[in-house]
């Protein structure tokens, strides 16, 4: 019998990792995102990343009809962009300034890393989709520290 859901989750949150911000348009063009704590790469050749998706999350459909994301690291600065996009609503997207990406995804200003990625492969996981993209672009800052 699998551990409950919330000895899972304490588990989880006690591994040290990156925490970023994964973000797409939708059709109207309007910016969406979440926070990912469930961030890794993949391949090196080619370049692939994953990310998971919970299916509940409110930008899920954004995620599935775009075929370009964003995978943004955050610096220990932007400690409140990782809260602001853990919760449900719009009001995170009114309240933040994003950068226009090479492939039109939002990106997030002042970040440690950005990647831009096409979609791979998007598979089931459970309650969540393992997102897989393949990365077609790509910057870091050099003295900035992860959160």
């Amino acid at each position: 019998m699998p551990i409950s859901a919330h000895i899972f989750k304490g588990v989880q949150a006690s591994l040290a990792g990156a925490v970023t911000i994964v973000t797409t348009r939708d059709e109207a063009g309007l910016p969406w995102g979440f926070t990912a704590t469930s961030f890794c790469s993949l391949s090196l050749d080619p370049p692939l990343i994953l990310t998971c998706l919970a299916r509940s999350a409110d930008c899920y459909s954004a995620f599935l009809d775009n075929p370009f994301f964003a995978v943004n690291v955050l610096s220990d600065r932007q400690r409140h962009l990782s809260q602001l996009f853990a919760t449900k609503g719009n009001r995170k997207y009114r309240d933040t300034q994003f950068e226009e990406g090479r492939l039109g995804v939002p990106l997030l200003p002042d970040s440690l890393a950005r990647l831009e990625c096409r979609v791979q492969d998007i598979y089931p996981g459970g309650d969540h989709c393992i997102l897989v993209g393949l990365v077609e672009h790509g910057e870091h800052a050099l003295s900035d520290q992860g959160l």
